[in-house]
């Protein structure tokens, strides 16, 4: 317990010399400008970000996904409900079966943990595998309706993120980041 208490110490004694390095004006609001510049720079930032931009293209992104949900059905033959045909996953029970014998057997084994999950996961991807979805007919003025809220909804997305500077500017800031893990 000690050792995380002096650990604890030890960052927050870094934390508040970092803080007090910094000079006043960093800290002080005292440049009134209407430009947009940053405090070390002297040439404008073209880079603005808007949350409202942001949130308002990932809603229109979801509002474009659920319509084109709309237009799909979904379906399966009777054959492969039934485990006969292409779509049969009858055979898949067997390991299952197997691993809950297994698991009630011996509850701590983890092979009959892995074999009842992985037994789940296959008969899941069996049973997403043996559908069919399908595209309905529509009108060309009803898919372009459909698909404008994907482009308007990734544009507010870009300008939300500060547009492709912004976007750019984010990425290296990740890669900084990430160097400087790895280097400590």
């Amino acid at each position: 317990m000690n050792r995380k208490e002096e650990e604890i110490k030890k960052k927050l004694l870094e934390l508040e010399t970092s803080v007090l390095k910094e000079t006043p004006s960093q800290l002080a609001a005292d440049h009134k400008s209407t430009s947009l510049t940053t405090p070390g720079s002297q040439t404008p930032s073209t880079t603005v970000k808007s949350d409202l931009c942001y949130f308002g293209g990932i809603g229109l992104i979801g509002v474009g996904i659920l319509m084109m949900f709309q237009h799909v059905t979904v379906g399966s033959g009777m054959m492969g409900l039934l485990g006969f045909g292409t779509g049969g996953f009858g055979l898949l029970l067997i390991p299952l079966m197997i691993g809950i014998g297994w698991m009630f057997y011996d509850s701590k084994s983890r092979a009959g943990w892995a074999i009842t999950a992985g037994s789940c996961g296959l008969i899941f991807f069996a049973i997403l595998s043996s559908l069919r979805m399908n595209f309905g007919t529509i009108p060309l003025l009803s898919m372009i309706l459909m698909l404008l809220p994907f482009a308007i909804g990734g544009a507010l997305l870009l300008k939300g993120m500060g547009g492709p500077k912004g976007v750019e500017q984010a990425v290296k800031g990740e890669i900084k980041q990430i160097q400087k893990e790895k280097d400590s």
